[in-house]
């Protein structure tokens, strides 16, 4: 496994109009064994669950194109080419895959979905498989879920102090919604497995889960999955589970009013409901909630807090250096934080992160608290401007600023910050 090295440009951040190479995952090993017609499917699926659960991939991609099928993997959130195999060989591994998670290997033109585990040095690791009929033949995305890394404590996930001690005491109210937001892939599943850890740690409460699907089996945990063969929606899993005796309920995500409303009354009844909410930020998801049709008054009752969230690399700590920051760089801590940059660092790459100057993901957090001051911008339905200017005036710490704040420390780089798709203040 040490002869794997990657091969990507400097930015990580591909130019418009420029030519861009695409990342390389170099294995030289891995990659003859899927350029190889003659290789055991068997042990191909083993070698490159082994090779890519090492690396820690999130994501390993199998699409086909009209002369082969290409293999990517994502590994900290970014996407790398590991090789290509013939479509002769692809049938076979196809079939490999669908036997182990004992799908219907005849099926070509149906979605298919199911999961297996794989035993690993890192652990157990539970893959969900879908698959999907394109143009070009049976697209198969592996998602790799890892315990450890999918519940974690919540002092490791990356909350700054006061962003860690704001959401513990919206954690300690015993009713009320508290929504974590960001865009897929941000790890607010991680961060809601997460507290359900911490809330459950005496197991003296009832907590049950609505989810579209069961991401990880939690102990403890009373967890039900949505099905669209049963017409069984978040909506229809919230109405059951409120006639359970629930303490604390997670609503995996909410998609439309009607998921809103009754998360939104739940927590008007003495229950503690964790959801998560697709919008840019916690401004964002207050206007979310309110462009899905929730009623002011019942949002400014039920509304104890809003998390927003992305995932950013970690610099690779054996091989950090400390650099000069651009004029560009020193421009967007002067503009966000008032201020010129402290001491920057980054990772030049060496084996013990595989050449990719990163290692790991790190969240970084916004967390907004509502208080009287936006209950009464609620109340009164401010604008969206009004309420990011309160926002400005309390000095919130933006996931901007939460940012730029772990560049100074040393823990990713302003690059992979502005990567993440954060609202330029």
């Amino acid at each position: 496994m040490n002869d794997t090295a990657i091969n990507q440009n400097d930015t990580t951040i591909d130019p418009v109009n420029t030519e861009v190479q695409p990342r390389q995952l170099e294995n030289e090993t891995l990659k003859n064994m899927i350029s190889n017609p003659g290789s055991d499917p068997v042990q191909l699926i083993n070698m490159i669950l082994q090779e890519l659960a090492y690396l820690l991939a999130s994501d390993i991609l199998f699409e086909p194109t009209e002369d082969g099928v290409r293999l990517r993997a994502r590994i900290d959130g970014v996407l790398y080419e590991v090789g290509t195999m013939s479509h002769q060989m692809y049938a076979a591994v196809s079939s490999r895959i669908k036997i182990i998670c004992n799908l219907d290997i005849t099926r070509k033109s149906q979605v298919q979905e199911g999961q297996f585990t794989v035993e690993h040095q890192n652990g157990i690791i539970n893959l969900r498989v879908e698959i999907v009929e394109t143009v070009h033949g049976e697209l198969i995305v592996l998602r790799l879920h890892e315990k450890s890394t999918i519940v974690m404590k919540l002092t490791e996930l990356g909350f700054s102090k006061t962003a860690y001690d704001d959401y513990y005491k919206m954690l300690e109210q015993k009713s009320g919604l508290v929504l974590v937001c960001g865009p897929t892939g941000s790890g607010k599943t991680t961060t809601l497995y997460s507290t359900l850890g911490v809330l459950n740690q005496g197991q003296n409460y009832n907590i049950m889960t609505v989810e579209d699907p069961v991401e990880f089996h939690l102990e403890g945990t009373n967890q039900i999955q949505t099905s669209k063969e049963r017409n069984f929606a978040f909506a229809d899993g919230l109405r059951t589970i409120l006639r359970l005796s629930p303490d604390i309920v997670l609503v995996g995500e909410i998609r439309d009013k009607e998921t809103a409303e009754i998360a939104v009354e739940s927590g008007l009844t003495g229950l503690l409901v964790l959801s998560t909410l697709h919008a840019e930020d916690s401004v964002g998801a207050l206007f979310r909630m309110l462009d899905l049709g929730v009623e002011t008054y019942l949002l400014n009752s039920s509304l104890v807090g809003i998390v927003s969230q992305r995932l950013v690399r970690r610099n690779c700590p054996a091989c950090l250096e400390t650099y000069q920051p651009t004029q560009e760089e020193t421009d967007i801590f002067q503009n966000i934080m008032g201020r010129p940059p402290n001491r920057l660092v980054k990772s030049r790459g060496c084996p013990t992160c595989q050449n990719l100057a990163y290692k790991g993901r790190v969240g970084i957090y916004e967390v907004l608290k509502i208080d009287a001051r936006i209950r009464g911008l609620i109340r009164e339905r401010a604008s969206e401007q009004e309420f990011r200017d309160m926002v400005k005036e309390i000095n919130l710490v933006t996931l901007l600023k939460d940012g730029l704040l772990k560049c100074e420390q040393g823990i990713t780089t302003i690059d992979e910050v502005l990567r993440n798709s954060l609202r330029v203040e």
